[in-house]
């Protein structure tokens, strides 16, 4: 497969996006800690994939001040982003974990845009009480310090070894070596600023607006991922614009878990199939 890599300048940083595939374009968002590399086995025939390295991310600028890094900014440049990568054509979007949360906020932020279908993997719509709210936002704080202090590579054994990847522990060795290296190549300050800014400590829940979206929305989550197969039965199955899969032997992380079944499902989703 062939890969185009892109640089793009909003409003003073530069982002990188990472282009295969052609067709209708799709708009791809990784996780927290990851890149766009994650997505470099996602196959849809008659899509171009731009996959972007989201803010302090891969090859995307590192601001060290932390305002960029909040979730109104954030999308605003993102807004400003796809119209630079593809002007006026509609898109898919797709998005995990991280990214799976901001692309929910982005369409509902800028319903003008021309999104003709929404993709989530596990991901959640934000926390719903201030207590749980609070409580996640000491906890990212902590971690926040732990890696200033540690470092990226204690940051990649410590995150690649939470209960939420242990199903990551089946996956090659060459392919959790590459997930390893991703998340050990990230900037402490990058990480830092991107749990304080737009960590689920700082996210009210958006659940009650999930079925104003004018368009399909497809939920994923792993059979194994108990938290995030609940939100899906719980919150995006009683809308009427949500197909809800949950995938066989699968965790967190379903595009690397079991890329072919993955590719296969959104495919028909996209095909109307």
């Amino acid at each position: 497969m062939k890969f185009e890599r892109r640089t793009l300048s909003i409003e003073g940083i530069n982002y990188a996006v990472r282009i295969h595939g052609k067709g209708k374009p799709l708009i791809a968002l990784h996780g927290f800690s990851e890149s766009a590399e994650t997505w470099d086995l996602l196959d849809l025939p008659g899509y171009q994939i731009f996959a972007i390295d989201l803010l302090g991310h891969g090859q995307t600028d590192k601001p060290r001040a932390r305002e960029p890094y909040r979730i109104s900014p954030l999308l605003h440049a993102l807004d400003l982003l796809i119209k630079a990568l593809i002007g006026d054509q509609s898109f898919v979007l797709l998005g995990y974990s991280m990214g799976g949360r901001l692309a929910l906020r982005y369409c509902l932020t800028y319903p003008q845009a021309s999104v003709s279908s929404l993709i989530l993997e596990s991901t959640g719509p934000g926390l719903n009480s201030a207590k749980e709210r609070d409580d996640r936002r000491k906890a990212d704080e902590k971690l926040a310090e732990n890696i200033m202090k540690k470092g990226p590579i204690w940051f990649a054994d410590f995150w690649g070894n939470l209960g939420l990847f242990s199903s990551q522990k089946h996956l090659s060795e060459s392919l959790q070596a590459q997930i390893w290296q991703r998340r050990a190549s990230n900037s402490p300050h990058a990480l830092a600023n991107t749990l304080a800014g737009t960590g689920q400590g700082e996210l009210t829940s958006v659940a009650d607006q999930i079925d104003i979206l004018p368009y399909k929305l497809l939920y994923l989550s792993g059979d194994l991922d108990k938290k995030y197969t609940q939100l899906g039965a719980e919150v995006f199955a009683p809308c009427q614009n949500v197909q809800v899969i949950t995938v066989p032997d699968c965790g967190h992380n379903i595009h690397l878990e079991n890329i072919a079944l993955y590719n296969h499902i959104v495919r028909e989703f996209l095909t109307g199939h």
